[in-house]
């Protein structure tokens, strides 16, 4: 498996006063272990369809990642 990482914005609070309106963007970072970027594609299809949410970038950040189970090499 590959792990991606997945990168939002949304709009979150916005501070208001004479003259001066601002809001502040937060970027979430999520994290999945999939064999391939469609996976992670077709997984992310809530944040895709979401009109809060942006998606900036999937990132392959670790090209192996092994996922160790309850028992193994025991």
């Amino acid at each position: 498996m590959k792990l991606f990482r997945v990168v939002t914005q949304r709009d979150g609070r916005t501070v208001k006063a004479p003259g001066i309106s601002e809001t502040e963007v937060q970027q979430v970072n999520l994290r999945y272990a999939a064999e391939t970027m469609q996976e992670v594609w077709n997984e992310i299809e809530y944040i895709r369809n979401d009109p809060e949410q942006e998606l900036i970038a999937i990132i392959e950040e670790q090209p192996a990642v092994i996922v160790l189970t309850k028992g193994e090499g025991q």
